[in-house]
């Protein structure tokens, strides 16, 4: 019998193929990024492209009418009175004694 294999991509005289294999890889990892950076770009360009058409709901400086006034610059503001406590009258059923 003879080693001979007139065929292409036969194989040698020990089982192994007469080609190198290609890269495993491939083109596929490529493919995968071109699609998820195109995904970004339409999405990107989708959202922040031109303005809205109802801006009723876009933020706005308050007017100058609902602002509260501004204290005069001459004038000092008073000292507040100290805060008392009101008095109550004592429950019967408290004993001034925290609960558990």
């Amino acid at each position: 019998m003879s080693d001979y294999n007139p065929g292409p991509g036969g194989y040698d005289k020990y089982g192994n193929t007469n080609f190198n294999p290609g890269d495993p890889g491939g083109r596929g990892p490529y493919i995968l990024l071109g699609i998820l950076v195109a995904i970004g770009l339409i999405g990107g360009l989708l959202y922040f492209n031109g303005t809205p058409k109802d801006r009723t709901n876009q933020a706005q400086a308050p007017s100058e009418q609902s602002m509260p006034a501004r204290p005069t610059p001459g004038a000092t503001p008073g000292t507040p009175a100290p805060a008392t406590p009101s008095p109550t009258a004592p429950s019967g059923t408290d004993s001034g004694t925290q609960k558990q």
